[in-house]
Parts: C-alpha cells; structure tokens; sequence
C-alpha cells in the first residue's frame, strides 16, 4: 500500500480557490480508462458494500474478487467507484492481494464526482456537456479534488508507484517504456510482470559503487521492453543501449539482473546481443553463465549468479573491443561481483609480543594458512588480524585499532567476503629473528565455511499419492528422489526446537541448501531428509496463498510438508557467524521434527494458517456469548455457538450473522489436523472443550448483529429496545446502557 501511509492531499497546484465544475456520478456517463477495470458499489443500510444492481448481494474480498475476475480483464488494475473508499482498506488490500494488482480507492471524507478533462487549469469540456467524464474524488468540506489511493497486494507491497498517473483527482494512463528505479539502475517491465518487478525492484540495495543494474526479460533475438500502453516488443542490444542511454555506461560495469533461454541456440544468439549492447555502450557487461539466471538475496540486497542446474557460479563478462586494462570487478565463486581493490586484506604476523611481518593475502589464499577458521573482527578468517586463535596478536588491526584492520595497504576498505576466484601471491614486508609460537589447541567450536550443500535429484508423485497436508498443495509434486541434507532456520535454540517442536504457524517448514543466505546470528537446524520428504518450490503446481507468494523468487529452497515430516531427522545444530560460516551448536544427535503451533500477531487462538473455515458459502447464523458490563470484545478472538446455550445470568446472547469463511471451524479443523501427527496445535483441546467456532479479532467489524438477548428466569429473553448493527459498535452501545429503538431485521 503505497498512499495510506500519509494523509491523502488536495490538489494545490493551480487554482487553488477555484471549486472544480463537478456533477452527481452517473454510470451512464462515466468514461473508462484502458487497463483499469471500474467496480461500482454503493453503501448499504448497515455500512457494507454492495452492487447498486443487486442489493441483496453481500460482499466480502473473495466474492469481489470473483466478480472481477468474471466481468474484467485479468491484466487490469481495479478502481472502486465508491466514497469513502479507504475505510473499506483492509477489505480492498485483501482483495489486492487475491487478484495480485492494485486497487485504487478514494479517499476518506470524499465522494464519488464526475468532471470534465482539465488541461492546464482549463476545463476542456462543462461538466453538463454530453461527453463522458472523469470520477474524481472530491473532499465533502474544500470541493477540491484529492488523490487516488493506491493499495498494492500486501505481500508484494513497496514505494514504488503504480501503472497509472494520478494528477489532480484523475487517474492518467502513463506514456512510455515501462521503467521501474533501482539503487543502481533500473528494471524493465511489462504490463504481465509489473507487480512481480516491482516487488523485487525495491529489494535489491546499492552494494558496490560503479555497478549499474539492469532489470529486463531475456528472449532469443534480445530483450523484451514493455510500454505502458500495454504493448511489448523484443529490442537489440542497440536498442536496448539507445533504451537506457541516460544511464552513466560508458567505462562502467553494467549487471544484466535476467534469466537466459533453455534453448542453446536462443542462448547463442542472446550472446551476440549482449556483445552488441556491450559494442554500444562501452560498458563491461556481466550476466549469468548461458542457461543460468540471476537471483537475488534478500538478506544480502544483493544478487547471485546461478548456473543451468541452479548451482552457484561465477558472473559471466562481455568487454567491449577496445577496452582499456583490467577489469575492475571480479566475479567470485559464490556468484557475486566485488570490486578489485577491495579483496585484499592486511595480515600481521606477531611473535612474543613484536611485529614481525606485514602481508597482503587473499581470503583463501592456501599460504595464509587460514582456511576454515572463524571470521575474525573485520570478517576475515580467525588467526587473522589478533584473532581468538592467535594469542599474541594485536587485538584488532595493524596498530591495534578496528579501522586499521579493515584496511588494505593502498588504503582501500575490505569488503569482509571469506571466498576467492584466484588466490593472490603473499608478499610479506619484514623478518623475524624468533620463530612463531604455534597456536594452543581450539577448546571451543569454532566456525567452518560451509559451501551450499548438494542439490538432489527430483520426480513426480502420482496424483494418488498420500496427502502433504496443507489445503491448497494438490497431489502430484515433484519431490526428491534420494536423501539429502538441507538447513532449516530457527527462532531460537536449535535443541530447544528439536525437544519442543518448531514453532510456526504453517504446516509445513521451508528448508534451503546454501547457509549464505542465512543473515548473521540466526540459528540453523541441518536436517536428513528422506526421499518423497520435501517439495521443490521452484517447481510448484499449485495455487500459492498471498502471504507465500515470495517464495516463488527463491532458488534452491524446498517445502517440508507436516504430512511428510516423518521423513525428516534433525542432524545438527548451528549458528550463522558471517556469510557461510558456521558455528556448531551443542551436540550432534538424530530427532525427528516436529511442528508446534505458537500464538503470534497473524494467527487465530495458536491455531495454524491453513484452517477448515465456516461456513462454506452463503451468510450463517450464530450466537455468542458476552458479558453484559466490560469493556468491548477480547483481543484475540471470540467463541461462537451454532445453537443457543443455556441462559447464564450476567451474560447478553447476541444473534449474529457471519459472512463466507470469517470463523474457524473447530471441529473440521481438528478432524483435518488429526492424521497429522508431526503437528502440534490446540484444535483438539478446544473441540474436546466444546468449542465449535472461533471468530478472530481481525473479522469482528465484518460480523452484524440481528437480535440481543437477556437471560431472566433461566431462560433468554429478547430486549426489544436493542440496536443492530456491526458487533463492535454493537456492543459498545449494550455495554454502555444506551440502547437505542431499532425496528425486528426480519
């Protein structure tokens, strides 16, 4: 959501006093904007939305949805023609995220007008003329017109701006290529992937001055470039050089963020494209190896080069004809660009006390003798720079002090990484008349450069396969077809996790091969996965809720589902001290892993994400059971009843009616979780404890209340002078003792 995060503001450009010519919203005038589908809803008489043409027709995010998806374009954006649209926001962000494109919305305090194109402060047209006009949302006190609001799919929410213009209450069709900032460059985009690029456009963070980047969508004959007219077309690498020649490239190193066709004859061809780019712009320009893509770490803000086989590898370089020396980047065997100058490293040799030599080394340079050994106090290896293992050493640096450690001998800063494409030679400046005292022996663990571990071999399940567990993953997966260990991070002690169970509130565990990408000071869990134990995500078949929707940019990552969890056994434990080192945790031992379902901020009374919902379809009755002096409705979530209870005095029974999907079935939820026996959760507890339905917080406005009920003599009694309405507002007014007349709903 790019605009609720600041008050939405009048338009104070030009003609600020001057009250726009404006008339009633009529849909029979009303003109429509390319690639933006308008949903018209009105108010109803309790608050909700509904369609003017069908008033009996309730509304929730999923039927929204739905009638987007029957009535409109798949590729368009939606814009809600109703006012005080952003009260509604929590409703249409939902629906953003269901339909995976933003939903523009109005203001709150505006109503819905109709307007004349304006140019320049000008109307082109009255507003009483017979052409279309434009809705604009017009605030109710000032008559000026405000802006639109943007709500972006939760998951894939940024800063970035949207598809359309939005100027002086109008919604504008942008002109032009479609390009999206990065720190470093710029993306390229289509109207099919403009979310998708988006979302990982703002993730990617400035990591080293003199690259620029480059976003875009590799094909055979060259590069795809969108424009905001909605069409698409595949550029030359001297076209795509005329595309971005805003951009400083002459001399610089230019990172191509795409992934190269399967086809080894569109490979060879996209080669001859990406030289010519390189011919044109005078730049050094680095790809992935052919058939390879790059992806980026989150964690890092950076990217990585991937092979064919999704392996890590080097950056691949396109130099122009006559470039002039070296190149100022190298391309490290963990798939990242770092510059030259910044991988050396200042090692001094200390013995009894004295100096005896200064020497610039590489990370893993073999005669360093530091292979292996834990990152020291600028992110080199231990035994470098007065580490732990070097007794003797200086406590930090050459002269002692943090800065100087981190220093090369030219002045330039280290950038701290632990791996190398080519070890440098050590030169060393000084002798030393006393021999070295050899290092004691390691008492405690110390850290091992991990490298990413094997990637395994994968097949297809039949569709008659046993379950995986959560709802939305269908039979027929592609899981791996032999044993292979993988990493599992965890919000706390690896041992603690294994003894109690991995708090989560999925019903599955996401399981990745290469420890980089862990940030530093997490923990990790290495587990043993048996064949037919984990899903490759690269390789989904099926519908990905929402709020899992990041996952399908990550490589080499895999989903290790409740039902399978039997196959996976807990090997070891770990904690991340720098980029791939890792520091062994307690003792090795062999457990199964298990999942415990922990209350948190997006879940329902500690009950997992993936839960039987009631009802079904349709609008159902229930009742609930509250107090009749408190303070409002519980934080967390309410009890509901299918049938009356037994009359309780100092209790109120509330009639309501809940829409499609807003509680938890207990029961079916309890059922579903049973043959489960890896997860942990309290839906058995509570449908041992008789309850039926749980109503989480997030849904109480979207619950209304038909009747209220007192309980007198042992039995409830009706209270006539109760009003109707939404439960919050409800049962502010019960509580508080000013009820007001309200004719029967039925």
């Amino acid at each position: 959501m790019t605009a609720l995060g600041r008050t939405a503001r009048a338009v104070a450009s030009r003609d600020i006093d001057r009250v726009p010519a404006t008339r009633r919203f009529d849909p029979r005038r009303h003109r429509r904007v390319a690639g933006l589908f308008d949903l018209w809803l009105a108010p109803g008489p309790k608050g909700r939305l509904m369609v003017p043409t069908d008033p009996n027709r309730l509304l929730d995010a999923r039927s929204i949805a739905d009638l987007v998806r029957r009535t409109g374009d798949a590729a368009d954006d939606v814009r809600i023609l109703t006012d005080d649209g952003a009260r509604h926001a929590d409703l249409f962000t939902e629906v953003a995220g269901l339909l995976g494109h933003d939903v523009l919305v109005s203001p709150e305090g505006t109503d819905i007008r109709h307007t004349a194109h304006r140019v320049n402060g000008a109307d082109t047209a009255s507003a009483t003329s017979a052409g279309p006009l434009h809705a604009v949302p017009l605030h109710r006190v000032t008559r000026q017109p405000m802006d639109w609001l943007v709500l972006q799919p939760p998951d894939l929410a940024t800063h970035l701006p949207g598809w359309f213009a939005l100027d002086e209450g109008l919604v504008r069709p942008r002109t032009g290529v479609v390009r999206l900032p990065l720190a470093d460059g710029l993306a390229l985009a289509t109207r099919a992937d403009f979310v998708a690029r988006r979302a990982t456009a703002h993730r990617l963070g400035l990591v080293s001055e003199g690259i620029v980047t480059i976003a875009v969508t590799a094909r055979a004959d060259g590069f795809l470039v969108g424009n905001y007219s909605g069409t698409q077309g595949v550029h030359s690498g001297r076209q795509l050089a005329a595309l971005v020649g805003d951009l400083p490239l002459y001399g610089a190193d230019l990172r191509l963020w795409l992934t190269w066709p399967s086809d080894a004859g569109e490979q060879a061809r996209l080669a001859e494209q990406t030289i010519e780019l390189a011919e044109t712009t005078g730049a050094t320009v680095w790809t992935p190896p052919p058939g390879g893509r790059a992806e980026l770490i989150d964690d890092h803000r950076d990217l990585r080069a991937l092979d064919a086989a999704g392996a890590v590898a080097p950056w691949r370089a396109h130099r122009p004809r006559y470039a002039d020396g070296p190149a100022t980047l190298d391309a490290t065997p963990d798939g990242l660009l770092v510059s030259r100058l910044s991988r050396e490293r200042v090692t001094l040799t200390v013995a009894n006390g004295v100096a005896a030599g200064l020497a610039l080394t590489a990370p893993n340079d073999p005669a360093s003798g530091v292979v292996g050994s834990a990152p020291g106090v600028d992110g080199s290896p231990a035994g470098v720079n007065g580490s732990a293992q070097d007794p003797g050493g200086s406590p930090a640096g050459v002269d002692g002090s943090p800065e100087a450690g981190r220093k090369a001998a030219d002045g330039t800063p280290a950038n701290g990484r632990v791996t190398d494409a080519a070890p440098t030679k050590q030169t060393t400046i000084g002798t030393s008349k006393e021999p070295t005292a050899p290092d004691p022996p390691a008492v405690a663990p110390t850290a091992v450069l991990t490298p990413p571990l094997s990637r395994p071999a994968l097949v297809t399940e039949r569709r008659r396969a046993s379950d995986y567990g959560p709802p939305w993953l269908r039979r027929g997966q592609q899981v791996n077809a032999e044993t292979f260990e993988a990493f599992v991070r965890t919000p706390g002690d690896p041992a603690e996790v294994v003894a109690d169970g991995m708090p989560s509130t999925e019903m599955f565990l996401i399981a990745f091969l290469d420890p980089r990408s862990a940030p530093e000071g997490c923990d990790l869990l290495r587990v043993r996965i048996e064949p037919g134990g984990a899903i490759a995500v690269a390789t989904l078949r099926s519908h990905v809720p929402a709020r899992l929707q990041y996952l399908l940019g990550t490589s080499d990552t895999y989903l290790l589902p409740a039902a399978r969890l039997d196959r996976v056994r807990a090997v070891g434990g770990f904690r991340t001290e720098g980029i791939g080192w890792l520091l062994p945790v307690g003792d090795a031992y062999d457990a199964t892993v298990r999942i415990r379902s922990a209350p948190t901020a997006r879940s329902t009374a500690g009950l997992p994400n993936d839960v039987r919902r009631w009802p079904e379809f349709g609008t159902r009755k229930a009742y609930a059971l509250l107090p009749v002096r408190s303070r409002g409705l519980p934080k967390g979530w309410l009890r509901l009843y299918r049938q009356p209870p037994p009359a309780r005095q100092g209790r109120l029974l509330v009639d309501v009616r809940v829409p499609r999907s807003r509680t938890v079935d207990v029961g079916a939820t309890a059922a579903m979780l049973a043959p489960l026996t890896s997860v942990r959760t309290r839906a058995d507890a509570l449908h041992r404890a008789g309850v039926e339905l749980i109503l989480g917080s997030r849904s109480y406005d979207r619950i209304q209340v038909r009747r209220v009920h007192h309980a007198r003599d042992g039995a409830w009694q009706r209270s006539p002078g109760a009003a109707s309405g939404p439960l919050p507002a409800t049962l502010r007014r019960l509580q508080s003792g000013a009820t007001t007349s309200a004719s029967d709903p039925t």
